[in-house]
């Protein structure tokens, strides 16, 4: 099974940054992705499905990953997920001074870990480009890593030229005792789950079917294990949990990136979900979908949910 690696990115910035009030992770996975391909690709002018080199290529595995010629399951993916997820700031604030601190968080997903140096000097070389509407730049004060219990360990700091690999990680394994009875789980950015052709509130079952694919596709390319379970009669049991929502609203809303010349749209459900049942068998696939997300665009922020237990009520994952 994968083992993520859970990076919190604190940033200070240096002129005034500009940023969207809402899905601040398209920015930010925007920005990354042009840093990194400037910095690590070795033929700008190719396509990376044409690129013999991409899967060493820290660009075209982070970004553009392919179905391995060699892979002897899942050969019918056409499009594998990435091995990352960012978190954005969930705050609504636009504009970070300098003075402010800009805190997000990146999830990397099994072997994407040994693309750490490329991951942390294409932030710095975009420190030094600038981000958001008006580019302003800012400096990493400082990078470390989490584990499930929300201790944290340096990964660098500014000032510091070293570079530390870190050594938490965060797995099935982790997931604490299943709670008794209900479980609440909060939608914080909107999920995007499809049905029958039609997006859907995030019933029980279409959220672990979801989530149990996800985590066979990440598991087999980024940590060359399949999951060993009975797919059939896990959805079948997923659907016989009761869902209810409190407040779970619909909400869209449209941003123009001048920079790109394109159209973002970000759109979902939020709010919460009440799921009751026997939730044993899936707690730690619930649990774990609270780090890596589930749906749509979830690599730049969007399907990020909690499990309101006792101890994530104090923090969010």
């Amino acid at each position: 099974m994968i083992d993520l690696t859970y990076l919190r990115f604190i940033l200070a910035p240096r002129e005034t940054i500009h940023l969207p009030r809402m899905n601040k992770g398209i920015t930010l996975r925007g920005a990354f992705g042009s840093a990194l391909r400037t910095m690590a690709c070795s033929q700008p002018a190719a396509v990376c499905d044409n690129c013999q080199g991409a899967a060493e290529c820290a660009y075209g595995f982070i970004f553009s990953p392919r179905v391995p010629h060699d892979a002897q399951r899942l050969r019918l993916n056409r499009d594998i997920p990435r091995p990352f997820v960012i978190k954005p700031p969930l705050e609504e604030e636009q504009i970070f001074e300098s003075g402010d601190y800009l805190s997000f968080d990146l999830v990397l997903v099994g072997d994407a870990l040994r693309f750490l140096p490329y991951l942390i000097l294409s932030f710095v070389n975009l420190g030094e480009r600038g981000i958001g509407v008006n580019r302003g730049r800012f400096d990493i004060k400082k990078i470390e890593a989490l584990d499930a219990q929300g201790e944290s360990e340096i990964v660098m700091r500014q000032g510091h030229s070293m570079v530390m690999v870190p050594q938490k990680t965060i797995g099935l394994e982790d997931a604490p005792p299943c709670p008794p009875g209900e479980v609440e789980a909060e939608f914080l950015t909107p999920i995007l789950l499809k049905k029958d052709g039609r997006w859907v509130p995030p019933f029980f079952g279409t959220l672990m079917r979801r989530l149990r694919d996800r985590l066979q596709a990440l598991s087999y390319f980024y940590g060359g294990q399949l999951l060993t379970m009975d797919f059939q009669s896990f959805g079948e049991k997923a659907e016989k949990v009761k869902s209810t929502f409190k407040q779970m609203d619909w909400v869209q809303e449209d941003r123009f990136s001048r920079h790109r010349g394109q159209k973002h749209t970000m759109k979902g459900w939020v709010g919460t979900a009440v799921f009751e049942g026997d939730l044993s068998e899936f707690w730690p696939f619930l649990w774990l979908g609270q780090y890596l997300h589930v749906g749509k665009a979830a690599v730049f922020g969007q399907g990020w949910y909690r499990v309101l237990t006792q101890r994530h009520e104090q923090g969010r994952p």
